[in-house]
């Protein structure tokens, strides 16, 4: 709800047809929706058990789904130039993602960067595509806060259950981290000063709130 929140509000500072305009944000969302599927796939893999393998297949079978969807309704807007530019966003995706779970060298800036660009890549393309005026900095900051946020609650999980903590947990814990994440909250604050919109502001305090609790039982 929050992406779809943020994507509106790029939108409606383009000049977009309002009839294409639900066919674009449902497309965007379907593929997020297949991009999330995707990342739930295990890595680890116990052949044997059937139960846990058959599970991993109809997973990636629903984020194939979901990706059909999306190319389905977005041919409905007879936009080629947009899937194009879409489908640079999705690279760009899966190549932070292959680069945040896979390498071994993380550092605070690493991690900020690949989670940004995880998050905020689809919202980006289309801001870059319909020319919107929005402060797109500010709505990829958003986008990021809440990965983290996400992150950290993740973290306390995994020191419930016996899971196996992807390596970059470590730099999260650290001060350039948590300093980061510091200043990350400061920039939101001065743009929440400015948001016109009571909606996004709301999801935005919202998000700042349950950020600044997580720094706090850091």
């Amino acid at each position: 709800k929050d992406k779809i929140a943020a994507i509106l509000a790029i939108l409606s500072c383009a000049d977009v047809e309002e009839k294409q305009l639900s066919n674009y944000i449902l497309s965007i969302m379907l593929m997020q929706i297949a991009l999330d599927t995707h990342e739930n796939v295990t890595n680890e893999l116990n052949r044997d058990d059937s139960h846990e393998l058959r599970k991993r297949q109809l997973t990636i079978l629903a984020g194939d789904y979901y990706s059909g969807l999306y190319y389905h309704i977005l041919a409905k807007t007879e936009d080629i130039r947009f899937i194009r530019e879409f489908s640079q966003g999705i690279q760009v995706i899966n190549e932070a993602k292959v680069e945040l779970y896979q390498y071994k060298e993380a550092t605070a800036e690493s991690v900020f960067a690949h989670l940004r660009a995880i998050e905020s890549a689809l919202a980006e393309r289309v801001s870059t595509y319909f020319n919107s005026s929005c402060d797109l900095s500010f709505y990829q900051d958003f986008l990021l806060l809440k990965r983290v946020n996400r992150e950290f609650a993740l973290h306390d999980s995994f020191n419930i259950g016996l899971e196996k903590k992807p390596g970059y947990y470590e730099v999260m814990l650290k001060p350039p981290f948590l300093n980061g994440v510091e200043d990350l909250q400061n920039r939101i604050e001065q743009g929440l000063a400015v948001l016109s919109c009571e909606d996004m502001a709301q999801r935005v305090r919202l998000a700042l709130e349950e950020s600044k609790e997580h720094i706090n039982n850091m």
